[in-house]
């Protein structure tokens, strides 16, 4: 069961208020902290019956490349062939990898990162161009929209990013070590078009 006291791994970094250019919030930067994180891995040649099992306990018909599915505060994120960061929010949180390891049984491995990962959300109508500074994914919104997914090196370290809306609105998972590296690139970003906590 998921620790449902925030796992916040940015506190101290976080300095609410509104920050860089003057009379502007272009961008929201908002960490993620109540929220379970898993990552499934199906074994050789079990991903259609792993599949077919998520649809039977989740509802969800698990995403293929570089896509998103979510329903009822659980959102599948393909980062790779056969596997998936698994995100549980609200009612979700609570029991989301003890679900996942039932569902799951000897087609894939399970395998919690609430405790390893930091989740941060941007969002804004200046969201786009503040992570087009160092993502090296093609963000325009042509290429790029709602339900996409992208596991990509920026600036000095892998990040997995998706977008949950047209606000734009995005999630980037880091490994908790460097969710302070994450913070500080994502506040140089955003400073010129001004952004809130």
């Amino acid at each position: 069961m998921a620790n449902l006291i925030p796992r916040s791994a940015l506190a101290p970094f976080l300095h609410a208020g509104h920050h860089g250019a003057v009379n502007k919030s272009g961008v929201i930067l908002r960490e993620v902290s109540n929220c379970a994180l898993a990552e499934v891995t199906a074994f050789k040649g079990q991903k259609n019956a792993l599949a077919a099992a998520i649809v039977t306990s989740f509802g969800i018909t698990l995403p293929e490349a570089n896509k998103i599915a979510s329903k009822d505060g659980v959102t599948f994120v393909s980062v790779g062939p056969g596997k998936w960061l698994v995100t549980g929010e609200g009612e979700a949180e609570r029991d989301l990898v003890a679900r996942l390891e039932k569902a799951a049984g000897t087609l894939a491995a399970v395998v919690d990162q609430s405790d390893a990962r930091a989740v941060v959300e941007i969002s804004g109508e200046k969201a786009r161009l503040a992570l087009a500074k160092g993502v090296m994914v093609d963000l325009d919104p042509v290429v790029f929209q709602t339900g996409d997914a992208a596991v990509s090196f920026a600036v000095q370290f892998w990040i997995t990013l998706w977008q949950t809306s047209d606000a734009p609105t995005f999630r980037i998972a880091v490994f908790r070590s460097m969710g302070r590296d994450l913070l500080h690139w994502l506040e140089n970003s955003a400073a010129e078009f001004g952004y809130e906590i």
